[in-house]
C-alpha cells in the first residue's frame, strides 16, 4: 500500500513536472489556457467565429445573437488531476439591444487557485456584425505565506457574416496588459477565426491566436449534426499539439456536451457543461446563420 501510495505521488508529481516544462504560461502567467463549455472543448476551442451562449467568456461579439436568458455550467479535470481542475459559470441576460452576460471561473486547488469574475455586453451593430466588450476582475491566491493578487482585465470582439455560410470573428484580450505584478504577467492575445457552414448538418471551423507569452497556435474543429438533437466533434490543436472529440445532445431547453482531449504525453482531459435556456428551446447553437 505504501509503495503504491508513493508511485502514485510520483506520477502526479512527474506530470505536473512535465506541465511546467511544456506549457510556459503556467509558469509564467498561471493563466491557464481556456474556452469553457465542452462543445469548444470538443472542436479544439476554435471558438471565436461562434456565436452560442458561451461567448461570454471566448468572443463576447456573440451576445449580440442571443435574445433568451441562460445559465451553464462547465467542468474539466486536465489530466485527470485535481490539482488542474477548472470549473466556471455563465448566465446571458438579454436587453434592448443587446445582452449582458456574466461570467465566473476557478481553477486550481487548496494551495493554490485563480479565479476571474467578468461583465461582458453584446450587441448588433447591423444585420450583418455583431460586436462585444467585458471587463474581467482577476484574483490569485497562494497558501503558505505567498498571499494573493488581483487586477483588472478587459477584452472585446467582433463577428461578421459577409455571405450566409460565412462568418468570421476576431477577439482580443487583454490590450492593455494587466498584470499581478513582477513575473505574474497575463497574456495579451489577439485571435482570428472563421466558421463555414457548407450544408445545415455540417460546420467548420478555422482559427489562428497569437499571445505575449507563447508561440502561435492554430486551431480547427469539425461538428456534424446528422439529426437536430445530436452533434459530434472532434478538433486539432498545434501548440502544444492536442487532439479533441466531443458530443453534444439537447432536448428541450437544455443541452448536455462531453468531450475529451489527448495530449500525447500528459494524456487525456475530460469536459461536460449543462446548459438551460429559459424561454426557448436548446437548439444546436452558434452556427453561422445566427
Amino acid at each position: 500500500m505504501v509503495k503504491y501510495k508513493q508511485s502514485k505521488l510520483s506520477g502526479i508529481a512527474s506530470k505536473l513536472i512535465l506541465i511546467a516544462l511544456l506549457f510556459p504560461f503556467v509558469s509564467k502567467s498561471n493563466e491557464p489556457e481556456k474556452s469553457p463549455g465542452a462543445r469548444a472543448a470538443g472542436v479544439g476551442s476554435s471558438t471565436i467565429a461562434l456565436a452560442d451562449p458561451w461567448s461570454i467568456f471566448n468572443n463576447q461579439a456573440g451576445l449580440g445573437h442571443q435574445r433568451n436568458y441562460w445559465a451553464g455550467v462547465y467542468h474539466e479535470k486536465r489530466y485527470f488531476l485535481n490539482e488542474l481542475s477548472f470549473s466556471s459559470f455563465g448566465s446571458c441576460i438579454p436587453v434592448k439591444p443587446g445582452t449582458f452576460g456574466i461570467g465566473v471561473t476557478h481553477f486550481g486547488y487548496s494551495q493554490f487557485s485563480q479565479s476571474k469574475f467578468g461583465i461582458s455586453y453584446g450587441m448588433m451593430l447591423s444585420k450583418n456584425i455583431s460586436a462585444g466588450i467585458g471587463i474581467n476582475y482577476h484574483s490569485v491566491k497562494i497558501v503558505n505565506g505567498y498571499g494573493s493578487a488581483g487586477c483588472i482585465t478587459a477584452e472585446g470582439g467582433i463577428i461578421y457574416k459577409p455571405i450566409e455560410k460565412i462568418s468570421i470573428g476576431a477577439h482580443v484580450y487583454n490590450p492593455t496588459q494587466s498584470s499581478f505584478g513582477d513575473n505574474q504577467n497575463l497574456p495579451t492575445t489577439f485571435g482570428l477565426g472563421i466558421a463555414y457552414q457548407p450544408t445545415e448538418s455540417v460546420l467548420i471551423l478555422v482559427q489562428g491566436d497569437d499571445n505575449t507569452l507563447t508561440s502561435p497556435t492554430f486551431r480547427t474543429g469539425l461538428e456534424y449534426s446528422p439529426v437536430k438533437k445530436l452533434s459530434f466533434r472532434a478538433g486539432l490543436i498545434s501548440n502544444p499539439m492536442s487532439l479533441s472529440f466531443g458530443l453534444g445532445w439537447n432536448v428541450k431547453n437544455l443541452n448536455v456536451d462531453l468531450a475529451f482531449s489527448y495530449h500525447q504525453v500528459l494524456g487525456y482531459t475530460p469536459y461536460i457543461s449543462l446548459a438551460y435556456t429559459f424561454g426557448g428551446g436548446a437548439k444546436n447553437q452558434g452556427k453561422p446563420e445566427q
